[in-house]
C-alpha cells in the first residue's frame, strides 16, 4: 500500500521533484513509510546547517499520531528516569557533553520504539531561491505572511521551511485530519507576528499542493511557548539530531545516479561520532521508526536534482 500522496502538479517545482523521488522509493521498497492516517497527526520539526561554513541545510520532520505518541510516552519516561533524571535536554550540539553522550544510544533505542516517520530534506548550498524571484517580490505576493522589517535572509528561510512543511502535510495527512505541529524556536518563529505569518504561509502553500477546501484544524507552536506539551522538547530533539547528523554525512551519502533504483555499499568513514552512531543505529533497523532522506543537489550541468534514500542495513539505498 502506498503511504505517500503523490504531488502531481509539475508547476509545484521542488515539492513535485521530491515527491517523484519518494514515489519511486515506495515502488521499489514497499513499507519504507508507515501510514499516519488515524486520529490526529503530530509533527515535530527542526533544522540544521544554518552556519556559513555548512555545505547543506537539513530540515527534519518527525510525523506520528496522537495515539502512537500516547502509547510511547511511558517508554520515554522510563528512558529519562534511568539516564537523564535531572531533566536535561538533548540536541545534536549537546551530545558532546559526557552525560548526554552516554545516554544517546539508549535514547536512540527508545526512539526506535515510536511508530513514526522521520523525513529529512537536505538542500545543497548551491540551490538558489525557492521562490524564483526576489524577497521583495515574495513579500509583495504574500504581504500578510511577512511582518514589517523581516530580513531578506529570513524571508527565504521562512519560505523554505513552509514549503517542506506543506509537502509533508500534503503527502501524509488526510484533508479532514486534525494536526498538532511543534517546532523548535528560531529566528523564523521568534515573535507572535512571525509565527502567525508563517502559519498563513504554510496554509497557502499546502492549499496550492492539495486544493483542500475544508482541512482539519491545525495547532502550531514552538517549544518555548508556555502551553507547549511536556514531550515537545524530546520530539524536536529527535528532529534536531537527525538534521545535524545528516549534515555531517552529506559528503558520504550518495546524491543521485540518474537511475530509478540504486544500491550502494559504502565503507567511507564518518568522522563525527554522533553521525556515525546515528547511521549505525539506522542500519540496525529500528523496530517501528521509518526514516527517509530527500536531497536537492546540483548535477554536472548545474540543474537541481531530487533523490530519496534510506539506510537499510549494509549501506544506504536510494531511489
Amino acid at each position: 500500500m502506498r503511504v505517500w500522496n503523490h504531488i502531481t502538479e509539475e508547476a509545484a517545482g521542488y515539492p513535485f521533484a521530491l515527491s517523484e523521488a519518494v514515489v519511486a522509493a515506495e515502488e521499489n521498497s514497499p513499507g519504507i513509510l508507515v501510514p499516519i492516517d488515524t486520529g490526529a497527526m503530530v509533527v515535530a520539526s527542526d533544522y540544521s546547517g544554518q552556519h556559513k561554513t555548512a555545505t547543506h541545510e537539513a530540515y527534519t520532520f518527525l510525523v506520528t499520531s496522537d495515539q502512537d505518541l500516547k502509547e510511547w510516552l511511558p517508554t520515554l519516561h522510563e528512558f529519562r528516569t534511568g539516564w537523564l533524571p535531572d531533566g536535561r535536554s538533548l540536541s545534536y550540539k549537546k551530545l558532546k557533553e559526557r552525560v548526554r553522550w552516554k545516554a544517546f544510544p539508549h535514547f536512540l533505542k527508545t526512539v526506535g520504539t515510536l511508530r513514526a516517520n522521520v523525513i529529512t530534506v537536505m538542500v545543497s548550498r548551491g540551490v538558489g531561491s525557492f521562490f524564483g524571484g526576489t524577497p521583495d517580490q515574495l513579500i509583495a505576493a504574500m504581504p500578510d505572511c511577512f511582518p514589517n522589517c523581516t530580513r531578506h535572509s529570513t524571508v527565504e528561510k521562512m519560505f523554505r521551511h513552509a514549503t517542506f512543511m506543506a509537502l509533508i502535510t500534503a503527502a501524509l495527512r488526510r484533508e479532514e485530519q486534525s494536526m498538532f505541529w511543534v517546532s523548535d524556536h528560531d529566528e523564523t518563529l521568534d515573535s507572535h507576528d512571525r509565527r502567525e505569518g508563517f502559519a498563513k504561509l504554510t496554509s497557502y502553500l499546502t492549499h496550492g499542493l492539495t486544493r483542500w477546501q475544508q482541512p482539519g484544524d491545525c495547532w502550531f507552536g514552538t517549544t518555548e511557548l508556555e502551553e507547549a506539551p511536556h514531550w515537545a522538547e524530546d520530539l524536536t530533539a529527535i528532529a534536531d539530531i537527525f538534521a545535524g547528523c545528516y549534515c555531517e554525512m552529506s559528503g558520504v551519502l550518495p546524491a543521485f545516479f540518474g537511475i530509478r533504483k540504486w544500491l550502494v555499499s559504502t565503507q567511507a568513514s564518518v568522522a563525527d561520532d554522533r553521525a556515525r552512531a546515528l547511521g549505525d543505529w539506522l542500519a540496525s533497523r529500528p523496530p517501528r521508526l521509518c526514516h527517509l532522506l530527500l536531497r536537492l543537489e546540483l548535477d554536472s550541468q548545474g540543474e537541481v536534482r531530487a533523490s530519496a534514500q534510506a539506510v537499510v542495513g549494509r549501506g544506504p539505498t536510494g531511489l
